[in-house]
């Protein structure tokens, strides 16, 4: 899977793991995009520099060198993704050429990032409380972070449910965000970052 930011060169899921191996982080790149994605939604701030911060403490790790640039890259793209008018962000997870189960926990560990995010957004005083659809798109998330592969499901069947959870969690994220975006610019702050 490739990550696209406007007149840059596409972020690559694979290199992206390899820097996180090399900095000794047992994160995915699902879930630093998970965390970068909550940090978004919870109305944490558009700023990368502040996102990159965020995600560090909402992921107990040092992000540093050619990671960190790349943590800004991913964390502009993501926010250019989410206000792109014709809905065009998607989860960094692996692409459809790899196994359904290294799929399957690259969207959990993508939730599990989502919650660490969000949890550290809504937390700071800037942000509110969040409404029942909020909550039930959260506790939905919970169950997924936890969730596996059933290996008696039929593999086009596992390929379709799996293509339905991505594309509810690609929502609910962008969802999430515009609600933020418009409860911030209700009082008065136009950009939240």
């Amino acid at each position: 899977m490739e990550y696209y930011l406007a007149e840059e060169q596409p972020l690559d899921f694979d290199e992206f793991a390899n820097q996180l191996l090399e900095q000794g982080a047992d994160q995915s790149p699902s879930h630093l995009h998970g965390a970068i994605c909550g940090v978004l939604a919870g109305g944490g701030g558009q700023d990368p520099e502040y996102c990159l911060a965020a995600i560090a403490q909402a992921l107990a790790m040092d992000i540093h060198g050619e990671l960190a640039v790349n943590c800004v890259r991913l964390s502009r793209a993501t926010v250019q993704g989410l206000m792109d008018e014709e809905f065009d962000f998607h989860l960094f997870i692996p692409d459809d050429e790899t196994e359904m189960e290294l799929r399957a926990r690259a969207l959990a560990d993508w939730c599990s990032g989502f919650l660490a995010g969000y949890a550290l957004a809504v937390a700071q005083p800037q942000t509110g409380a969040f409404d029942e659809v909020s909550a039930e798109i959260l506790k939905d998330m919970t169950a997924i972070a936890e969730a596996t592969v059933d290996d008696d499901l039929d593999p086009e069947d596992t390929e379709n449910h799996f293509f339905e959870l991505t594309e509810y969690w690609r929502f609910a994220c962008l969802n999430l965000f515009a609600d933020r975006l418009i409860e911030s610019n209700s009082e008065g702050d136009p950009d939240p970052s």
